[in-house]
């Protein structure tokens, strides 16, 4: 099944993590949509969403992997679906070749959006590789860095941990 990671996700190094046979298939974007750190996490920050905008001009990117339906279930505790995300299987990505599928995405539910909240910079930074790992337009790398982040008040947090290792892996082999 085809995924389409615009968060945390697209750093290969991460989703790994969660669905070890991933395959890279292309980067892609959504027209008339955009990307805020605006999901209410269990530790209290802000995760990627996206979402039609109120500007048509926008543009959320990301990247479509591969993978297999058997690893759909790990991802989907990973990704806390249920609390928090749903999956969406119509969202619908334009490929670089201009042609258009509606593809799987976790969106964040209603009722755990926050505007007010601002990602952990460990969290920003795996969205900000992953961009860059995948050759995602400049301007809009500048603008993932752009966003305003706290410091993880907790520094052993596991989800931490996993992200600075994460992290390390894609900076020695970049």
């Amino acid at each position: 099944m085809k995924y389409f990671a615009y968060g945390s996700n697209m750093l290969e190094e991460w989703l790994r993590a969660r669905a070890p046979s991933a395959i890279f298939l292309s980067t892609g974007f959504v027209p008339g949509w955009t990307l805020r750190f605006e999901k209410r996490s269990v530790d209290g920050s802000g995760k990627c969403n996206i979402a039609p905008s109120e500007t048509p001009a926008d543009i959320a990117y990301g990247v479509v992997f591969e993978l297999p339906d058997t690893e759909l279930p790990a991802l989907d505790r990973a990704e806390g679906v249920g609390h928090g995300y749903h999956r969406d299987y119509n969202v619908p990505v334009t490929f670089p070749d201009g042609h258009v599928e509606k593809i799987l995405a976790y969106i964040a539910d209603p009722d755990a959006i926050d505007r007010n909240l601002k990602p952990y910079c460990w969290y920003q930074a795996l969205v900000v590789a992953g961009a860059e790992q995948h050759g995602l337009p400049p301007n809009y790398i500048a603008r993932l860095r752009a966003f305003s982040c706290n410091d993880d008040p907790n520094p052993n947090r596991a989800t931490k941990l996993e992200a600075d290792r994460a992290l390390a892996a894609y900076r020695a082999h970049p």
